[in-house]
């Protein structure tokens, strides 16, 4: 007679491994996805300067409030505009710059440092 094997499978500590990644991963996707979704809303808030016509006739204080007013309604908080969006027109050119780098906490004293740069430029 042929005597059958026993069948093995994963074993406990290799399925507690297996858990504890899984939670870590997805522990430093939910605490970084905010991050990333707030700059998605502020990119298209930029970008959607591209379809606005009549732009030479506007200021850079009025292009600011409706920049303002654009992340107000997608609910984008904790962004300063004065401080991290730079808004100049020049020769016919509307430029916006974006730099601002958003920090967040992932454990005790550790930090996660994310930073992003945008560059918009628009002949009008």
């Amino acid at each position: 007679m042929v005597k059958l094997k026993k069948q093995q499978g994963a074993s406990t500590p290799l399925v507690l491994i297996f858990i504890l990644m899984t939670a870590v991963i997805l522990t430093i996707f939910f605490k970084l996805y905010p991050a990333f979704y707030d700059h998605w809303l502020i990119t298209t808030a930029v970008n959607s300067f591209n379809e606005e016509t009549g732009l030479e006739d506007v200021s850079e204080k009025e292009i600011t409030r409706r920049f303002n007013a654009r992340l107000e309604v997608n609910s984008v908080r904790n962004f300063d505009v004065n401080e991290n969006v730079f808004i100049s027109k020049d020769d016919g050119v509307l430029i916006i710059e974006v730099e601002y780098e958003v920090r967040v906490p992932m454990y005790r004293n550790i930090d996660a440092i994310i930073k992003f740069e945008d560059f918009f430029e628009k002949t009008y």
